[in-house]
This record gives structure tokens, sequence and C-alpha cells, in this order.
């Protein structure tokens, strides 16, 4: 083959960015349908819909176990502490645990988001031991299982959604919460 007949590299940048934006809003519209619906009634149909695109595009990026950990993955960056990320994402994490039950694939990711959460709160339970701030006798590691157990996305679902507080007000009460349970004042 001469020089001149070697196939030249294919290079559409706008190709790139309009893939990357379909896939953006694939993402988006799945986050928000899980989030709005629950993991088991919200189908590819409905996010293809909402998206604007074709469920065979949504399939092209996942399916719907996958699009669920990507609406994740978009979702968790933000900043903020334990509190911020449990206000902002409950309904969110809440069809993460009904996937989990339903999904085996699933199932291993919503372990590994828990191993994970446990072990932000045992670095902040440490972080107030070493400064003097856990209640004398409370061991770290209980004083860790106690946190995991209460500040969930189950507790902020419960005090947003059926007793109709504010953010600001739960985000006052867990403060509180972790307040007790590590110095017991």
């Amino acid at each position: 083959m001469t020089a001149s007949k070697r196939s030249r590299e294919y290079h559409a940048p706008r190709r790139v960015a309009q893939a990357a934006a379909t896939r953006a809003a694939i993402e988006t519209a799945a986050g928000r349908l899980f989030a709005r619906h629950g993991y088991a009634a919200t189908t590819v149909a409905a996010i293809a819909e909402e998206a604007g695109v074709t469920p065979k595009s949504v399939y092209a990026v996942a399916d719907k176990p996958g699009l669920l950990l990507l609406a994740l993955e978009r979702a968790e960056p933000g900043g903020g502490d334990l509190v911020d990320l449990l206000l902002r994402l409950y309904p969110l994490l809440r069809a993460f645990e009904e996937a989990a039950a339903a999904e085996p694939a699933v199932r291993e990711q919503w372990r590994g988001h828990e191993r994970r959460r446990r072990a932000e709160l045992k670095r902040l339970v440490r972080d107030r031991a070493e400064a003097g701030q856990l209640r004398p006798g409370l061991p770290v590691g209980r004083a860790t299982d106690m946190l995991w157990a209460l500040l969930t996305w189950h507790t902020v679902a419960l005090l947003v959604d059926e007793r109709g507080w504010s953010r600001a007000k739960v985000r006052e009460r867990l403060e509180q919460l972790i307040g007790t349970v590590l110095t017991g004042g």
C-alpha cells in the first residue's frame, strides 16, 4: 500500500462531544427517575423518553443496573460531609438498596458502599476521639456502629418525606444526634 492509500485516522470532535452529551443526558435522566420512582418502577423505556433518546441508545450506555451505578457516580461528587451526602442523595440511595435486593450485579456494589460509609464514620469517630470529644468508656467501634446504623438514607427519608422536616432541620438534628452518641450530651 502506498503512502497516499493509507487510511486517515478518524477525528470528529463534534461527534465525540455529542456522544458525551447524550451519555450525560441518559445518566442524568436515569438518576432523576430512579430517585423519583425507585429502581423497580423505572424502566429503560422511561429513561430513554426522559433523556430524549431511543432505548437502543440507553442500552449502548449500560443496562438498567449499570445505569443506576452510573447515576450514583454522577451524583456523588459535590463535596460536603456525610450529612450533606445523605440529604442530597437519599432518594437515589433508596433505589440503590432496592436494586441490591433484586440484582446480584448491584448487591456487591451496595455492600462496598456500606463498607465505605462505615469507614468514613470510623474516621469521624477517631478524629473526635483523638480530640478528646468521645464519651469516656465508649469504644470507637461501638460509636462507629451506632452512627452507621442511625445515619442512613432511611432516617433522612422518614424525616423529610414522611414528617415534612426541612433539610436544614434534618441537618441540625443529625448533627445533634452525632454529638449525643459521641459525647453523651
